[in-house]
């Protein structure tokens, strides 16, 4: 540490102490927006790791055997472990996907997954029980329900947030027709 000879009583030590002290502030700050840092104890997997593991009766297109490729740089569009966000690029043929992680009340995640195909969208939101992915869709959205053709009339969209917590309902055209706010164990309706 250099030593000032020209500043005697000029405070620069308290100014040292009192950024060293914001900088290990900041260290504990959350590491997801909107959601508070992980736990001890909690799972610690990552985007990819729920990006591979989710059942082929969920995401039937691409297979999990094909997914690790999806990986690649070309077809991945958004990964943000901080906010626990993961977009992977569609083309005719396969559905462009995204995930999000949201923190519930007993410090586990709850993964909500959209796959957004050419005519229609699909939308689960997974918990993790026994090492093993299962649907909650029903429990925890309410007015919950898939998109099998946009120019249906009760055609519902997710759009998950990569900020926050607040995912966004919208209609086959886009629109949007109410918001879904995340509570720690299930989305609440807002308008």
């Amino acid at each position: 540490m250099l030593r000032h000879t020209r500043c005697q009583g000029c405070g620069c030590h308290t100014v040292k102490v009192i950024l060293g002290l914001w900088c290990g502030l900041w260290l504990l700050l959350p590491t997801s927006a909107g959601q508070k840092a992980t736990p001890k104890g909690a799972t610690g997997r990552s985007l990819v790791d729920y990006f591979l593991a989710i059942p082929d009766e969920y995401l039937p297109d691409p297979s999990r055997t094909r997914r690790r490729a999806l990986l690649r740089p070309e077809h991945l569009t958004v990964r943000d472990e901080r906010n626990g966000y993961l977009q992977v690029a569609g083309d005719g043929a396969r559905p462009t996907v995204t995930i999000a992680k949201f923190r519930k009340t007993d410090g586990t995640y709850l993964v909500v997954l959209t796959a957004d195909y050419e005519m229609g969208s699909r939308c689960y939101a997974l918990d993790e029980r026994n090492g093993r992915l299962t649907d909650v869709s029903h429990v925890v959205i309410p007015d919950y329900a898939n998109c099998q053709d946009f120019e249906d009339g009760d055609c519902q969209t997710y759009e998950l947030p990569r900020y926050g917590t607040t995912v966004l309902v919208k209609d086959g055209r886009g629109r949007r027709r109410y918001a879904l706010r995340w509570r720690g164990d299930r989305f609440e309706r807002t308008p």
